[in-house]
């Protein structure tokens, strides 16, 4: 069980984005586009610093907390995070900002 620690975090911070981010009521909606351009400004550079930094050994990730697959030798709820996190962030932002304006 313990292996689902963290896809477990990632899934619970991304279901409100899944969930939100087809609301007609928000703006995100319209600008889907803009915020995967986003998330990928943000990801590809950490994604690559992750890589750099893992292989060099300066960290890693622990076997007892991941599911063990990988992508780019980083495990899969690793390059999820980068991709999950942003999005989150942004539907936080668009949001408060709706409901300022509002």
């Amino acid at each position: 069980m313990e292996h689902f620690v963290y896809l477990g975090l990632i899934v619970f911070t991304g279901v409100p984005f899944l969930w939100k981010m087809n609301d007609p009521a928000l703006p995100l909606h319209k600008r889907k586009g803009r915020a995967l351009a986003a998330m990928a400004l943000v990801a590809l550079p950490f994604l690559i610093w992750d890589v750099l930094v893992t292989a060099a050994g300066h960290w890693s990730f622990s076997p007892r907390y991941t599911l063990g697959l990988t992508i780019i030798n980083l495990p899969i709820e690793e390059v999820l995070f980068f991709v999950v996190v942003p999005l989150a962030s942004i539907l936080v932002w668009e949001t408060v900002g709706w409901l300022v304006k509002k």
